[in-house]
């Protein structure tokens, strides 16, 4: 059998990050004495009723079908871990990142830290800010780093960390480095920090939330020279940000829309990878797309008019669907966000 993890969670807690044995018949003896007299098939669950109640194991063998679990029953556990932290997250190859070449300049020490934790000792970068307009390319700048430096990553939403009761954000916050320095090397990926570090003059909006600031920035600064984490945050106001909170980031990187020629680029990657193929001239549609950013190009121009191609019956996606969905998306007013 394998560990599985729990059936269910809380939203925002963060996933089990498995268990490990350290003496195969302890961990035999143990699940023997709870398990015994249970009738045993192939592809069931069983739950740890004792120290992690309703963890679950899946039975992936049973020789033969249909066994008893006695004393003398042998229990062989797969692995010692349930997996990496999202392993189900798909990698971005670093190439896909088109612009923001500062950003990934500057990314290539995090990189090499990860890859080598002993080279920069006390002056490993532990946690940098990422932060500009949404649809820039934060998340996947972070998931891009992690999958050229083959590292874990765990991406936690901010809001998500505030529970209904007091302990709960901190104890949450606590789980998710204890689950990346397990799996090192890591990156926390913490989107929209601003919900529970914004300046103290917001306090009456934001509630009550310096327990989890708290424990955020020590768990940074418990992180050890030899085991790399990285911590990265994202924020779409850094102006809002408490100074006290900031000025722990390492370094801030900025990552704003794209020009002309970089939306180019992300039409062209994104439209060669299209079901259907795309006859547009998508230099016209670069140029008149201003103020659009990475994701609205590929989410609300590019897939709403394979959608409707799609509707129409086409084998191709026309130049008039495009322009149709653009004069719509640049039609309607975007907020400007001011303080």
């Amino acid at each position: 059998m394998r560990p599985i993890g729990y059936p269910f969670r809380l939203r925002g807690d963060p996933q089990p990050s498995g268990i490990e044995i350290d003496d195969d018949g302890l961990f035999q003896d143990y699940a023997r004495e709870q398990w015994i007299g249970s009738v045993v098939r192939k592809g069931m669950y069983l739950f740890d009723r004792y120290v992690m109640p309703d963890f679950a194991f899946h039975v992936l063998d049973v020789v033969p079908e249909g066994s008893v679990i006695t004393r003398d029953t042998e229990i062989v556990l797969q692995n010692g871990r349930s997996g990496k932290p999202n392993a189900s997250l798909k990698p971005v190859p670093f190439e896909d990142i088109i612009g923001h070449d500062d950003v990934k300049s500057k990314c290539q020490i995090i990189l090499r830290y990860l890859n080598d934790p002993t080279l920069y000792e006390e002056w490993a970068p532990r946690a940098v800010l990422f932060y500009g307009p949404p649809g820039t390319g934060k998340t996947m700048t972070a998931v891009a780093l992690a999958s050229k430096a083959k590292a874990n990553v765990i991406i936690v939403k901010a809001p998500d960390l505030i529970g209904a009761h007091v302990g709960d954000g901190a104890r949450r916050i606590a789980a998710v480095f204890d689950e990346a320095r397990g799996a090192a090397p890591s990156i926390v990926f913490i989107d929209e920090i601003d919900a529970i570090a914004l300046h103290r003059s917001f306090q009456s909006v934001r509630g009550d939330v310096s327990e989890i600031v708290t424990t955020l920035l020590g768990e940074i600064d418990r992180t050890v020279d030899d085991v790399p984490v990285v911590v990265i945050a994202a924020t779409n106001a850094i102006e809002l940000l408490d100074p006290a909170v900031r000025s722990r980031f390492d370094a801030a990187f900025e990552f704003r829309l794209p020009t002309d020629e970089e939306r180019y680029q992300i039409l062209e990657m994104y439209a060669s990878r299209l079901p259907l193929p795309v006859r547009a001239d998508l230099k016209l549609i670069a140029r008149r797309s201003h103020g659009l950013s990475g994701r609205d190009l590929r989410n609300r121009l590019l897939k709403e008019a394979f959608h409707l191609a799609v509707v129409e019956g086409l084998d191709h996606v026309p130049a008039r669907i495009l322009m149709s969905v653009l004069q719509k998306i640049m039609s309607r007013k975007r907020p400007d966000y001011v303080l």
